[in-house]
């Protein structure tokens, strides 16, 4: 599955947090950059307290330098005076000098799925970091891991809930350069669109669904500005034909609650079955229509023939 690129939200938070380890770590500078998940470089678009445009663009490949090196071991490192360190490749000292950087420490972003990146602190003195310096850089790095993880999770959702109200993956998702709702923002509009979809699975097709639907799809809309769609949720091979005529009513019904983010034993206790038998549900409900996960088959059977 392909991942999702970086977005305009994600690289504000980014920024921010650029700032936060220039604070916590008491550094001149902090640098860096996020890409795609399988890049195999990353090109430096995030800079504060720099002086010249030395670093700026500066595209390091994972293993070279002190950030490629951080990225390839999935841990900080430092270094004492950059240009003089062993242990590390020295294809950027160039910029370095430009920016009068001695000491530095470079630590990975990652995630289970999404973007991934890293970010340089810099003093312009030699210096060894301690472990107090290093162990609050990472607590305000784990916090931005923490925010693009239910980033993801609530993107899921919003696609999920699109497909209910009768949309498409390939609704909406404007430019990345509009306006960008937070975290806790999206996390209310999932609410209230859970609900909507909830009322409206309740009402026989006719102007009042199709109204219901139509503002389910509107509120999606402002809560996914400039997020691309999650193709894990793209409708998947099997179309119209094989959503109405492959599964039970039983297996539409779970496939309902699951559009709305319930877990499996949250579906049994609602409909007084077991949450093995859910699962095994779902199991048999992915196979009938040849999907991959649980929000293909969403995308499927509610985005291409809605339940009734």
């Amino acid at each position: 599955m392909t991942d999702p690129a970086v977005t305009a939200a994600q690289s504000s938070a980014f920024t921010l947090l650029l700032h936060d380890v220039r604070r916590v770590a008491g550094v001149d500078l902090a640098v860096g950059a996020l890409m795609a998940a399988d890049a195999d470089h990353f090109v430096i678009d995030r800079l504060v307290g720099v002086t010249t445009e030395g670093l700026r663009d500066l595209r390091i490949a994972v293993g070279a330098g002190l950030g490629g090196k951080a990225m390839l071991l999935s841990r900080p490192v430092q270094v004492q005076d950059y240009c003089s360190a062993s242990g590390i490749t020295h294809d950027y000292d160039a910029a370095v000098r430009r920016e009068r950087i001695r000491a530095s420490f470079a630590v990975p972003i990652r995630l289970p799925r999404g973007p991934r990146g890293v970010l340089w602190g810099g003093l312009r003195h030699e210096c060894v970091f301690g472990d107090r310096v290093i162990g609050n850089v990472m607590t305000v790095v784990r916090a931005l891991e923490r925010d693009l993880a239910e980033e993801l999770t609530l993107s899921r959702r919003l696609e999920n809930l699109r497909a209910a109200a009768g949309g498409t993956v390939t609704d909406g998702g404007r430019a990345a350069g509009d306006a960008m709702r937070s975290v806790a923002e999206r996390r209310r509009l999932v609410g209230i669109c859970s609900e909507l979809v909830h009322i409206a699975s309740s009402i026989p097709d006719g102007p009042q669904r199709q109204q219901l639907d139509a503002l389910v799809r509107r509120l999606i809309d402002e809560a996914m500005d400039g997020v691309p769609a999650d193709p894990s949720v793209a409708a998947a091979p099997g179309g119209r034909r094989a959503a109405r005529a492959g599964l039970t009513a039983r297996e539409r019904e779970i496939v309902a609650e699951v559009a709305l983010g319930a877990t499996n034993r949250e579906i049994a206790a609602k409909l007084g079955i077991g949450a093995e038998t859910v699962k095994s549900s779902l199991t048999a409900s992915m196979r009938k229509l040849g999907v991959p996960n649980r929000a293909a088959l969403v995308a499927v059977v509610l985005g291409q023939e809605r339940l009734r």
